[in-house]
């Protein structure tokens, strides 16, 4: 039987290569693709949300298989997430492209869903549900990884071999995670019917699913576009990337303090107050002039937004496996839906639009999250 470290390991890894890297490297790098004539902020916005699109069909697609077996359907998110990123360091034309980060998006949500599903079942199972903290850590690791590397880019090199680099580095995450989740997934009992149940399975969830949905508008603005927002103050390309580095070291530790904070104040208390928190992270960057209230902002961004996610989902989980991935995967989706609109608002308005409003709106959004949650511990009850 898998050690409960290895598989919180080979989640971590998971989550670094699909998400923090096959997801966010976009945001590092986007800074140099416009500087190389690459893209522009309404074409980046399109291509963005063209990521996210495919990250909320991955998502429905899981909410609503009948009979996904979901180590399968891990391995194949794994093989794309990388073969995708790899695929964004060759000029294969703007329409090309959107089709890459499209299909990006959907491995982004099978690794996430599916990952997250074999990983808190089999923690659970060992009675080592504290281990979960360091599975969501890889969204931080990778971002981390992007950063440096896209610095290390602005020296020479360019966005496509930076591209090239961290598909490499995915594809060899992608041998670990195999080996580890996949014996780890068929170790558990099969379930008791054909995976035909609703998705509503296990207490309703409908307030918890809207103010997700909100999360997911309210975060990505900044998560998308937070190296372009600061350029004009940092000066240059290096510089604007250390707040989105500093994004990355924030999320490294932060889902396991949440999850720990939620030990001891519950989870909806945990959940509501990092979503206050983000909330002003969100804003400082454009209420507050200068780069020291933009690294308090992505800071707060950093600490949070993983946590929220990490919150959210065991408030989602059921004994049941396959109602587990089904109820992970829809407010998944609720999220994926809130992710596509953010970047389409910022593309709607186009480079003179700036990114005030979107942003303010953002931070209106988790404000309402947070309200929402409350009506859902009162009605809910999920823990």
């Amino acid at each position: 039987m898998s050690r409960p470290s290895a598989i919180a390991l080979a989640g971590m890894a998971a989550l670094m290569l699909a998400m923090g890297i096959g997801r966010f490297a976009y945001t590092a790098l986007l800074p140099q693709m416009r500087d190389e004539g690459l893209l522009d902020v309404g074409s980046g916005g399109v291509l963005a949300a063209f990521n996210y699109l495919g990250y909320l069909a991955g998502a429905l697609w899981a909410a609503f298989s009948r009979r996904a077996d979901a180590p399968r359907r891990l391995i194949a998110g794994l093989l794309a997430s990388a073969m995708t990123t790899l695929a964004m360091g060759h000029e294969l034309g703007y329409p090309v492209w959107c089709g890459v980060r499209f299909m990006s998006g959907v491995a982004s949500a099978a690794v996430y869903v599916y990952s997250t599903g074999i990983v808190l079942r089999s923690l659970a199972a060992r009675g080592a549900a504290g281990w979960s903290g360091l599975h969501y850590t890889g969204v931080g690791v990778g971002i981390i990884v992007s950063a440096m590397l896209a610095r290390a880019m602005t020296s020479g090199g360019g966005a496509s071999e930076g591209w090239r680099w961290l598909g490499m580095v995915a594809a060899l995450a992608a041998v670990g995670v195999a080996a580890v989740l996949l014996p780890a997934a068929r170790e558990e009992a099969p379930p008791a019917n054909d995976g035909s149940a609703l998705v509503s399975g296990g207490p309703p969830m409908g307030w918890l699913t809207a103010a997700y949905g909100l999360a997911g508008f309210g975060y990505i603005i900044n998560a998308t576009f937070l190296p372009l927002m600061l350029r004009d103050q940092a000066g240059t390309a290096s510089a604007a990337l250390d707040g989105w580095l500093m994004v990355g070291l924030a999320a490294v530790p932060a889902t396991a303090f949440w999850v720990r904070l939620s030990f001891r104040w519950g989870v909806y208390q945990a959940l509501i107050s990092a979503t206050l928190l983000q909330a002003i992270g969100v804003a400082l960057p454009v209420l507050v002039d200068g780069m020291g209230a933009a690294m308090v902002g992505a800071g707060l961004l950093g600490a949070t937004f993983m946590g929220i996610a990490g919150l959210s989902q065991w408030l989602a989980r059921v004994p049941d496996a396959r109602a587990t991935s089904r109820r992970i995967g829809l407010i998944t989706a609720c999220y994926g839906l809130g992710q596509v609109l953010g970047p389409l608002l910022v593309a709607i308005r186009g480079p003179a639009g700036g990114f005030a409003l979107p942003v303010m709106m953002a931070s209106a959004a988790l404000l309402c999250s947070a309200l929402f949650l409350e009506l859902s511990r009162r009605r809910e009850r999920l823990a």
